[in-house]
Formats: structure tokens, C-alpha cells, sequence
């Protein structure tokens, strides 16, 4: 009885091994790995640039996620590796909150890319795949910006020309109107930012205070097109 029962066990661990070696056989084929990759890269990009409230860097995420189970089910990664890319994961969303002038997105990218050369059971392989994904991820970037620059942290960056009804064409409104106005932060302001100001969609500014994403806000100063907004919490009465 007992042996039958250890014949059993032993043949459905077989079964369940010979299932992830199949699935595993998938997910490290060449051009399966660059795929994920891709999805990996423009995923998390698009999501740090127009927060898409995590729906891109959820798929980002994913398509990481099963790169490095594939090669963790072939025996080529394990935890290390793991821990190396999620240390760079970890310094990007610093960046979002801590301004480091681009040292955290440095050292965070670097982390990435070793710790996905380093999961491949050939890292120059997978130099190469990385490379091939991150130039089609440039491409693919480059035509959601087309269609997402309003968005995110790009938005600021955009000149908006509007119609004034009593002024004719201006590129340049005038905003004093806005002067004591509350509002919600849409992004991170660190220092600029975009706000909700009423129903108006506002590029604004602090005095060097980081403010988060949907944190109620006033307008304390307007300086010709410059809107200069507290954290309401932080103003001293």
C-alpha cells in the first residue's frame, strides 16, 4: 500500500516536471524572450512617463515576471538574479519620489539589465534579445507619445495655444483669474506638475515642496503664465 502510494506520488511529480519543462521550453525560446522583454520595457517606460494609473507597468510586471520564470523553471536563474532586477525596480519608483537628477534611474536601469543577463542561461544571448526589444521599445514609445502626450509628465512640456474669446489667438493665457484657486495634483509635483483646477487641466509649480499624486492643492501665486501652488495642509495661516 505504501509503496503503491510512493509509486503514485513519484509519477505525478514526473508529470508536474515534464509540464514545466514544456512551459519552460516556451518561455526561453529566442524570440518568446524578446517578446517579454519588450512587453517587460515598454511597459514600465510608458507607466513611469504617463501614469497610467498601473495598468502599463502591471503588464510591464508581467511580461518580467515571466521571463525570469522561465529561466528559474530551466534551472538558469534563481533568487539572486531576482533580487538584482527588483533592486532596480525599487530605485525607479525612488525616482518618482526622491529627485536624485537622474542617478536613482541610472543605477536602477543598470540593475535591470544585469539582473535579466544575468537570469539567461546565456547572458550574451540575451544581450542581444535585450537589445533587439529595446530598440523596437524606442519604436513603440515614440508612437504611444504621439497619442499620450497629454498625459503624465510630458504634459508640462507640451505648448498648449488657446482661443481667447475677448483677447483673439494667445499661446500665452493669462492665469491670474486662478489666484487662490483649490484644486487636486493629477501627477507628482517635484517641483512641476499638472493640477485639476476646477474643471481646467493646469501646468503648476511649487516653492520646492514635493507634493504626491491627488493631494489637495491652492493656487498662492501667479507670475504671468507661472502658477505657483502649496500642499493645502502646508500653508501657514
Amino acid at each position: 500500500m505504501m509503496l503503491s502510494a510512493y509509486m503514485s506520488a513519484a509519477g505525478q511529480l514526473a508529470q508536474d516536471m515534464g509540464w514545466m519543462e514544456r512551459v519552460s521550453a516556451v518561455l526561453t525560446h529566442p524570440v518568446t524572450v524578446t517578446a517579454l522583454l519588450l512587453i517587460g520595457i515598454v511597459g514600465i517606460a510608458l507607466e513611469m512617463l504617463f501614469f497610467s494609473t498601473g495598468l502599463f507597468g502591471l503588464t510591464g510586471l508581467i511580461g518580467f515576471g515571466l521571463y525570469f520564470l522561465g529561466f528559474y523553471w530551466s534551472g538558469a536563474a534563481g533568487f539572486g538574479d531576482l533580487a538584482i532586477f527588483a533592486a532596480g525596480f525599487v530605485l525607479l519608483l525612488l525616482e518618482l519620489v526622491v529627485p536624485s537628477f537622474g542617478v536613482l534611474t541610472l543605477l536602477g536601469a543598470a540593475c535591470l539589465v544585469g539582473g535579466v543577463l544575468a537570469a539567461a542561461a546565456d547572458p550574451a544571448q540575451a544581450g542581444v534579445q535585450l537589445g533587439v526589444a529595446l530598440a523596437i521599445a524606442l519604436v513603440v514609445i515614440g508612437v504611444s507619445f504621439k497619442y499620450l502626450q497629454h498625459r503624465g509628465v510630458w504634459h508640462r512640456l507640451i505648448l498648449k495655444e488657446r482661443l481667447s474669446t475677448d483677447k483673439g489667438f494667445t499661446s500665452n493665457p493669462d492665469r491670474s483669474y486662478l489666484l487662490g484657486a483649490k484644486g487636486m495634483s493629477l501627477t507628482p509635483l517635484r517641483p512641476s506638475g499638472t493640477a485639476l483646477i476646477g474643471s481646467e487641466r493646469v501646468d503648476v509649480v511649487t516653492e520646492g515642496s514635493f507634493v504626491t499624486p491627488d493631494s489637495p492643492i491652492v493656487v498662492v501665486r501667479v507670475e504671468g503664465t507661472r502658477v505657483v501652488v502649496q500642499q493645502q495642509e502646508n500653508i501657514k495661516i
